[in-house]
């Protein structure tokens, strides 16, 4: 436990930069000045600790005091609008905006008809748990210049470095057990992309897709415009694409294939209700000139044997060969998976996303897996977790250790004391006090700031991020 007051940057008085710029030895990642909030740029809403209780205001244990009017972006990595569900505030009568006015009677009662099919179309709540897991390269740096700043770090706020930076972390799908152990459900993971999924179906449309990109080399060239007397030509109406007049010979593949790459969420028939049919010459006459420009596929060489790659083949045929090759044996059946953070970035899939955005946004609010996961790394790498009188969990190199002042030589009684009798104190206002005639003598700075810096090594004052201190308890 410690006593530390107000952070630096909330008293007047004092000069401090200049001198504590060159005594705040932290890493890179969190080098600022005493007086600035050294977190700032890392949106996390309000902290909380293990057990719940908000830590957002600290005015002990040397964290900053949250931000005033600090918004987070409009939407998170996974594309939902942070903002959307936000309902407006109480003016200082106590009544919300709006409440005055008289509801619309003009409408029959009951959810508006778009209204419902949201609710049909809503993805369905799965029973997996969604984590995220710190990276443990990026772990290890921190770890080294945690034990390079000797400075006490707050666990959260080092947690959030972690989740609002993709290649820092790692997020963890892992199904819920039933009573008696056993799995509620199993998913799938590719083995070619290795992203997870629900929906077999769906899984396998990605895996057609991302393999065809994975396995072939593409090529465009030029040929000859398709010839015949055509007198009209069909054209995607959800896309703009053409797909040929109705008569020629490759109209019925153009639309199985638009319809299997970018519409597979609709049946066939309801896909063919959305083409329209253009009777215009200079609609035809673009139509062939598409149809000039055409992509043919080649194996890559490190995926072909012999001189197979040197085969061209149309997209059908490199779709076909990825059915026979890849399909069959990519995608196994999984109870739990990891993938990094940047590939997660890349899950389409309705009722995945929602668990993820969901996971997300309730890390954003207190970072409790990765506070959990953080804590046991740095016990496990000899670093030191500790809580304040306000419950806010720090993390520092040097362990935590009282000293009696009754036993040590008057100069140090006399640092110990001072700290005591004003928590939250920092080197300035130290030197202000206790040798106000000091200046810019190094001689006279270093009989105080030599004893100060030896108590910070041994761990009985703890010195924070911001450069206040306090002594343990």
């Amino acid at each position: 436990m410690t006593d530390a007051h107000t952070p630096e940057n909330s008293r007047p008085g004092g000069d401090p930069a200049a001198l504590l710029l060159d005594l705040n030895f932290v890493p890179d990642w969190a080098r600022q000045p005493p007086s600035a909030d050294p977190y700032r740029d890392h949106s996390g809403g309000d902290t909380r600790d293990d057990r719940g209780r908000s830590a957002g205001r600290r005015d002990r244990g040397g964290a900053p005091r949250p931000r005033q009017g600090d918004r987070r972006a409009a939407k998170d990595p996974y594309g939902r609008d942070r903002n959307r569900t936000r309902k407006p505030t109480a003016d200082q009568s106590g009544r919300r905006p709006g409440a005055d006015r008289r509801p619309d009677r003009s409408r029959s009662p009951g959810p508006r008809p778009d209204t419902r099919r949201h609710q049909r179309e809503a993805p369905q709540r799965l029973p997996i748990q969604v984590s995220f897991i710190p990276d443990q390269e990026k772990l290890a740096t921190m770890a080294a210049d945690l034990r390079a700043a000797q400075h006490a770090f707050p666990l959260p706020e080092l947690a959030h470095l972690f989740l609002n930076r993709p290649q820092w972390h790692a997020v963890r799908f892992e199904a819920h057990r039933k009573r008696g152990g056993a799995y509620a459900l199993s998913f799938y993971q590719s083995r070619l992309t290795g992203l997870v999924y629900y929906d077999v179906e769906q899984a396998r449309r990605d895996v057609l897709a991302r393999g065809v990109e994975h396995y072939f080399e593409c090529e465009t060239v030029q040929k000859e415009p398709p010839a015949g007397q055509f007198v009209c030509v069909a054209r995607c109406g959800l896309s703009g694409e053409w797909l040929g007049p109705p008569n020629h010979h490759d109209y019925t593949a153009a639309v199985q294939h638009l319809h299997q790459a970018r519409f597979g969420h609709l049946s066939l028939d309801d896909y063919r209700r959305h083409i329209e049919t253009v009777r215009d010459p200079e609609a035809i006459e673009a139509w062939k000139e598409a149809q000039r420009t055409v992509t043919v596929y080649r194996l890559r060489p490190e995926r072909a044997a012999g001189d197979a790659a040197a085969e061209p083949c149309t997209e059908k045929e490199a779709r076909a060969y990825i059915e026979q090759h890849v399909l069959p044996t990519d995608l196994k059946r999984v109870h739990k998976a990891v993938l990094p953070g940047p590939l997660s970035r890349e899950i389409r899939e309705p009722a995945l996303l929602a668990l993820l955005r969901a996971a997300w946004a309730r890390e954003q609010r207190y970072p409790a897996t990765l506070v959990r996961a953080l804590r046991g790394a740095f016990k496990r790498m000899k670093l030191h977790v500790f809580q304040t009188a306000n419950h806010s969990l720090f993390v520092t190199a040097v362990a935590p250790h009282p000293v009696d002042p009754g036993g040590v030589i008057p100069v140090i009684r006399e640092i110990l004391e001072w700290l005591r009798a004003h928590p939250g104190g920092t080197r300035a206002e130290l030197i202000a006090e206790l040798r106000p005639a000091a200046g810019d003598d190094p001689a006279k700075l270093a009989e105080l700031l030599q004893p100060l810096t030896w108590l910070v090594e041994k761990g009985h004052v703890i010195e924070f991020h911001n450069g206040t201190l306090a002594v343990p308890q």
